[in-house]
């Protein structure tokens, strides 16, 4: 019976933390359509580029961690989308990108695998 209860809280630890990096990367969503509405150029931008790498760098430093169970292969795709956000948001903050659009559409698929 004690086993059981263990095994239900640490389930639903895991849907509550899939639940609340779901809910981090629609706003990271949110913020970078409002920058593509406002420009590259934008306080909004300079918003969404801080944020989305910010992000990034704390899933990426938490995918790396050997506490992190998931699967290897999963953790090194995650990881690489990681390390191309934080290289096209460095893209758009540098001038050289101007558009979110691509950002936003990997952010959502992403998102949509936390379901």
């Amino acid at each position: 019976m004690y086993h059981f209860t263990y095994s239900k809280v640490v389930a639903e630890g895991s849907q509550t933390t899939r639940a609340a990096e779901r809910e981090v990367l629609l706003q990271s969503v949110e913020l970078m359509e409002q920058a593509e509405l406002a420009g590259a150029a934008s306080r909004e931008a300079i918003d969404a580029v801080y944020f989305v790498s910010r992000l990034w760098c704390h899933f990426i430093e938490d995918l790396g961690s050997p506490d992190n169970h998931l699967p290897n292969d999963i953790r090194a795709r995650l990881i690489s989308i990681g390390l191309f956000m934080i290289r096209r948001a460095d893209s758009i903050r540098n001038g050289s990108e101007t558009s979110f659009r691509g950002m936003i559409d990997i952010t959502r698929t992403v998102a949509e695998g936390l379901k």
